[in-house]
């Protein structure tokens, strides 16, 4: 929330009103630190442009227009060897998860101390437990993944959304397990809300 309201803050308008949420390229240029990189790739041209246009003023900021899948391949592992990869597709492609499971199986074997984080929609419990199945098959370190649903409307498409972190960060399980309940009565529609999580590979 406080990076929601310094990218506001940035953008103008009333003191205080959030009316524009920044975006994953934003959110993780407002949390990088002076030291750290930032290499965004979008495949499509216009997307890219406006990433572009968006960052020309930042320094240590790239825009690449391309496969963000196929970038892997060029940027791991990364010379200073500690890097946040984050996966956030549109899932406008049927086989999307096909696809995140084969960029993570070159990510792994090029940088296997890596931190991934793969966001994913939860529209068919057969597609997303499948999902959970290949990631474990790909014998990755320790795994956890989180799901938040707002609704079990069989009318609404997209119920819930869920995230997966691989080398996930030091406790990050314990502080993230406490949220999910209070994100469930923030944004549940009504009382199908409701989040679960756990562990695709435990830690040692």
């Amino acid at each position: 929330m406080a990076l929601v309201r310094r990218f506001n803050g940035r953008a103008g308008g009333a003191p205080g009103a959030l009316r524009r949420y920044p975006g994953s390229p934003w959110l993780a240029a407002l949390a990088r630190r002076p030291q750290d990189r930032l290499a965004l790739w979008e495949r499509q041209p216009e997307e890219a442009a406006a990433l572009r246009a968006a960052f020309a003023r930042h320094r240590r900021v790239a825009v690449e227009a391309d496969d963000g899948y196929h970038a892997l391949r060029a940027v791991l592992p990364p010379p200073e060897r500690r890097a946040l990869v984050l996966i956030d597709p549109p899932f406008e492609e049927k086989n999307e998860f096909e696809a995140i499971i084969a960029a993570l199986r070159e990510g792994l074997r090029r940088f296997r101390d890596g931190v991934y984080a793969i966001w994913y929609p939860v529209t068919e419990r057969a597609q997303t437990d499948g999902f959970h199945t290949a990631l474990a098959w790909l014998r990755p370190p320790p795994t956890l993944w989180a799901e938040l649903a707002v609704t079990d409307a069989p009318q609404v498409r997209m119920k819930a959304c869920g995230l997966v972190v691989i080398n996930p960060p030091w406790r990050l399980y314990d502080e993230m397990a406490p949220l999910l309940p209070v994100l469930t009565q923030r944004l549940g529609l009504d009382r199908g809300a409701a989040a679960r999580s756990g562990w695709i590979v435990p830690e040692a």
